[in-house]
């Protein structure tokens, strides 16, 4: 089995195009993702930006968020073209792999563009969007927090640095991919994150003073 971890950064449609908010109200405009063997090693990398179609401009804020400019994009190939090399690019790891993403989002993105955008897919194509995993769920469930845990802050429980600058696509797959090794593998899961799960699960962190000291010798009785 091989893993596929990726990452989208969106840009929102334009008021102008407000008739096709109840289909889709982002369009992306960057991929990244990393190729990952049978141990989760990195042995290839993708990243692409997408010129986005219903929207003249990157929006303000997410210009801040992600450093991406209007002027980025303009000689970008659009969603269609990018999206047929991202697929290309997975199919040719081989058959046995999985995508994975934090949080279904990025999947659920790329079935409302298609949509939008009437982009047929072959069959192999279809076939990959069947095989994502949730890693943000995997954690939340494993870890036992109740709300959906932020990429950054699970990074942080882990005891790790985030590595670059957050809402870049690639370096975003490229931190996601360093705690899915740490989930699957049962050694570093519980040297990163035991003491998070033990709290979590209402355990103490350290023994009691009954537990360090044996007071038997000791006559209690008043």
């Amino acid at each position: 089995m091989k893993y596929i971890v990726t990452d989208l950064e969106m840009n929102p449609i334009s008021y102008e195009n407000k008739e096709l908010w109840p289909m889709c109200r982002s369009e992306v405009i960057e991929i990244g993702a990393v190729l990952l063997d049978e141990n989760y090693k990195e042995t290839d990398s993708f990243k692409t930006y997408v010129r986005p179609e219903y929207n003249k401009a990157v929006a303000n804020n997410i210009k801040k968020l992600t450093g991406i400019t209007t002027e980025m994009l303009s000689e970008a190939s659009d969603f269609e073209t990018e999206i047929h090399r991202f697929f290309s690019w997975c199919l040719a790891a081989g058959d046995s792999v999985q995508i994975v993403q934090w949080s279904q989002s990025d999947r659920e993105q790329i079935l409302r563009e298609i949509q939008l955008k009437e982009i047929l897919l072959s069959e192999q194509e279809t076939k990959l969007m069947d095989c994502w995993c949730d890693l943000q769920k995997e954690y939340d469930t494993t870890v036992g927090m109740e709300k959906n845990t932020s990429l950054s802050n699970a990074i942080m429980f882990a005891g790790k640095d985030f590595e670059g600058s957050m809402h870049d696509a690639l370096t975003d797959a490229k931190n996601t991919a360093r705690l899915l090794e740490t989930l699957r593998n049962p050694e570093k899961l519980e040297e990163a994150l035991g003491s998070v799960i033990s709290v979590m699960k209402g355990e103490p962190l350290a023994p009691s003073l009954g537990d360090l000291f044996d007071f038997s010798f000791f006559d209690l009785q008043p």
